[in-house]
């Protein structure tokens, strides 16, 4: 049976849910990868920051766009 979203055209990819379920895992990105996409980010104080602090400033980052 089809759900009410596919019938009207709407896309799962808008909703939180579907964004953190597919979020990508920076904990496994290399600190330059993780301080580049910091910066585009802007993200401040990201050259004081340890691999594990970047990737959680980067995933709070990726969950206030929701």
């Amino acid at each position: 049976m089809a759900s009410l979203k596919k019938i009207s055209g709407e896309s799962d990819v808008h909703t939180p849910t579907y964004r953190r379920r597919n979020a990508p895992a920076y904990e496994s990105w290399r600190r330059d990868d993780l301080y580049h996409l910091a910066q585009k980010r802007g993200i401040e104080n990201r050259a004081n920051m340890s691999n594990e602090e970047l990737a959680r400033a980067l995933s709070r980052a990726q969950n206030s766009l929701s």
